[in-house]
């Protein structure tokens, strides 16, 4: 039944491309291949807003989806067969590009959706984005909507008080319900495709489903470019499109991002399409597609500002368009409004979190919309003195392209030299984990210099060149976009997070307006301006694959989806109620594995009120690294099974381009927690660890086969983790490698805030013994930190702890 079901829906899938094919084949605008990419799209979000609109109300299912799309689109055949005589040509669109651009187009795309959805990022991990987004999406699938109830919550604030946490990462408690209610964060239209995902492959097409977008997006991409200029600059710009490493990690995972560029490249085409059109409900439905990105993330609401440069763009070189952009700007603010009005209703959390962002964004959406209509107002009232200042920009067309050129090097400038100098000495920033980042730098990681400083050369196209019009859309949005996160991303936990605000559209415009600023370079000869962009693909096309080589052909987490399952089926079958300190792992047990787990905020005081659970007859278990042999209570720990999830992911590092992978494995235990008629005593505690393979962190450091960790050319933690739980008591840590008079050692504990053994000097080559004592009866979090300066020759082989009787 279920495989009919799937059949079914990629053959309803296909009947209502066709019947969007044939309703838009009236358009003469639109090529063959425009039009099946198109009515592609279109049913693509069809989809996505029915699953939006069916997960608002709590009522999707996966039928529900095929019966809508079913629906409107018999009905739209119903239409077009009773008015064909209005809708159909004689003859269908011609082929848009030629036959050899076709193929290598095609066979391009393929490999690109093997290269999107052949290695997917596994995230599931409660304590990120990518993990929440994962989980949301299943939750929807399995409850039809987000039911992220906890039965539990009463009974366990009764007893633990506050410490124990009733809400999980970006799962909050619902101010406006009960205590058992739960709030989501984020916007919730990925969620909803990543359901439609579930439903469709499981978790794997789940994983996959922004390998359809990417998949989209490279036949827009290369349309647009190939407007604007030669087969072989649209195809020199789309092979470093696509190979760029932020845009195959981005797809690989569950963000928002890649639907977010989807989004703006689908628009572009559009407009690029329809400029001259005068069908004013085209303008407006674009628009309306345009605004689905507000449903998608916070993000999509700065785009005010673009498109109200746009406008003044508009006014001043082409104003018999602008009503075309008036009835575009108005139908995506009005999507916008009905966003915003969603989300403080169904998002409230997420917009308290980032309410200083929020008001920004109601003071430009305001004046955004303020100042275009003003424009209208004045294109009508005094055409006049439009006309005039036309006039006068247009005789100092040379004056305003010079000025142009010396404000966008003047704002690279700042952003290269000054930018991060300046924020540091505002914030009085000492520390080197404090230190803004130069971003620009950062930025020529993924998209080289060689090619950036060509960019200028494009804004001479869009700007001053009649071919360049039709496409200024992109050229407002891309500019403004990447400026704006070229000053701040906003967020740098590390590299790859970083380039979410980068793939948007800021790395996707920089490598298309490289590309076609070198076609725009003036006064060269086309043999020159063809001989540079030969040279500069060839070395871009080095560098974008020395990059990417890191995860080309690799899945990162790829074992973590069958260490949970593993993990759920050799859990306890009783109704037990679980603890945790570990973020990453107390939302997926329970809205994906169906676990009631709670996460420790205060482990000391939860097993202190421990007792009181276990008398009402309740099954209790804590999930945690570590050993709970002698801790001081009434309480027996019994080791039930092990969670084990492994798998590889690049060093999260904010100030270097991640050179290595490093071994993203969780090793936890679980124990079964029992009242004892004795106290223990101090049992023997003794614990050995394959560094890479135990549970330690690197940022500076290379995973070599065996699992020990080498230091390279870099400065920073060598090793940091592995994040026990630990009984009072003094101890003994040992660490076996070499070149150890070159490293600093110390112990810390509750995230890093708490040391309990200051940093202390490597002494012998071979090997360093630090004697460290937990006075507290517990503690969390412990990790054992190796620091080292660059080129040290440092490699830890083992890492050795026990306990010292006393």
């Amino acid at each position: 039944m279920f495989l009919l079901l799937i059949f079914f829906f990629f053959l309803i899938f296909l009947f209502s491309v066709a019947v969007y094919y044939l309703f838009l084949s009236r358009y003469r605008e639109l090529g063959k291949l425009g039009l099946t990419i198109v009515s592609t799209s279109l049913v693509l979000l069809w989809i996505g807003l029915t699953a939006f609109l069916l997960t608002a109300f709590g009522i999707y299912r996966f039928d529900r989806v095929i019966y809508s799309i079913t629906f409107f689109a018999s009905i739209g055949l119903a239409s077009f067969l009773r008015y064909r005589s209005l809708g159909l040509r004689e003859k269908f669109s011609v082929l848009e590009i030629g036959k050899k651009e076709l193929l290598f187009l095609v066979l391009f795309s393929l490999f690109s959706f093997y290269l999107y959805a052949g290695f997917p990022t596994q995230y599931i991990d409660g304590g990120r984005d990518q993990g929440q987004y994962t989980i949301f999406g299943y939750v929807i699938a399995k409850t039809g909507g987000f039911n992220l109830d906890v039965p539990d919550s009463g009974l366990i604030r009764n007893i633990f008080g506050n410490s124990v946490l009733l809400d999980y990462q970006a799962i909050s408690l619902d101010p406006r319900e009960g205590i058992d209610r739960r709030f989501p964060a984020f916007f919730h239209l990925l969620p909803a495709y990543l359901a439609v995902g579930y439903d469709l492959f499981g978790m794997y097409g789940l994983f996959g489903i922004n390998s359809v977008f990417g998949f989209l997006s490279v036949f827009l991409f290369y349309l647009v470019v190939r407007k604007l200029s030669s087969p072989l600059v649209a195809s020199a710009a789309l092979v470093l499109y696509v190979l760029n490493v932020s845009q195959l990690w981005n797809i690989r995972s569950t963000l928002s991002e890649p639907i977010s560029q989807f989004l703006i490249l689908f628009t572009a085409y559009l407009l690029q399409t329809f400029f001259k059109t005068k069908n004013t409900f085209l303008m407006s439905s674009i628009g309306t597609i345009f605004g689905i990105s507000c449903l998608l993330r916070i993000d999509g609401f700065t785009y005010f500002p673009a498109l109200a440069l746009y406008s003044v763009y508009l006014v001043i070189v082409s104003p018999k368009y602008f009503k075309n952009f008036l009835f575009f700007f108005l139908s995506f603010s009005l999507v916008s409004v009905i966003a915003a009005i969603y989300s403080h209703y169904r998002s409230v959390m997420y917009i308290e979190a980032h309410w200083a962002y929020v008001k920004l964004l109601i003071i430009s959406f305001f004046f955004s919309v303020s100042f275009v209509l003003v424009e209208g107002v004045a294109l009508k009232k005094m055409p006049t003195t439009l006309e005039d200042l036309r006039a006068w920009l247009k005789n100092r067309k040379k004056a305003l392209r010079i000025i142009t050129y010396i404000f966008i090097i003047s704002l690279i400038g700042f952003i290269y030299l000054i930018r991060s100098d300046f924020v540091n000495e505002l914030s009085n920033t000492k520390t080197a984990d404090n230190k803004e980042v130069n971003f620009l730098l950062a930025f020529f990681w993924y998209v080289p210099f060689w090619l950036f400083i060509f960019l200028p050369f494009s804004f001479d196209l869009f700007l001053f060149r009649k071919k360049g019009i039709r496409t200024s859309f992109l050229f407002f949005v891309g500019s403004l976009l990447l400026f704006l996160y070229l000053l701040d991303p906003k967020i740098h936990p590390d590299h790859f997070w970083l380039t979410r605000r980068w793939v948007i559209i800021s790395i996707p415009f920089a490598i298309l307006g490289s590309f076609l600023g070198i076609q725009s370079i003036p006064v060269l000869k086309q043999k020159w301006k063809t001989s540079i962009l030969v040279l500069g693909f060839l070395s871009g096309l080095t560098y974008t694959i020395w990059r990417s080589n890191l995860i080309f052909f690799r899945p990162m987490m790829g074992a973590y989806l069958e260490g949970y399952e593993r993990f759920s089926g050799s859990l306890p079958a009783d109704e037990g109620i679980y603890f945790t300190t570990k973020r990453s792992i107390a939302s997926p047990l329970r809205y994906m594995y169906g676990r009631n787990i709670f996460l420790i905020q205060n482990s000391l005081e939860f097993l202190n009120k421990v007792p009181k659970l276990l008398k009402l007859g309740k099954k209790v278990y804590v999930i945690q690294n570590g050993d709970f042999s002698g801790y001081k209570s009434n309480l027996k720990f019994s080791k039930v099974v092990n969670l084990d999830l492994k798998g590889k992911f690049p060093i999260e590092s904010v100030y270097k381009f991640p050179e290595f992978l490093y071994h993203k494995n969780l090793d936890l235990q679980v124990f079964k927690i029992e009242t004892s008629d004795k106290i223990p005593l101090g049992e023997r505690i003794e614990m050995i660890w394959n560094p890479a393979n135990g549970g330690f962190l690197s940022k500076v450091g290379k995973i070599e086969e065996d699992g020990t960790i080498s230091a390279t050319r870099h400065r920073g933690p060598l090793v940091y983790g592995p994040f026990l739980t630990l009984p009072g008591g003094k101890y003994e840590l040992q660490f076996i490698g070499k070149n150890f008079q070159n490293a600093e050692f110390d112990v810390v504990y509750n995230q890093g805030s708490d040391r309990l053994l200051e940093s202390q000097k490597g002494t012998e080559d071979n090997s360093k013994t630090l004697l460290f004592e937990v006075k507290l009866p517990i503690v969390d979090d412990l990790e054992f930190r190796v620091f080292v300066e660059g080129k040290s020759g440092v490699k830890i082989d083992k890492i050795s702890l026990k306990r010292i009787p006393q």
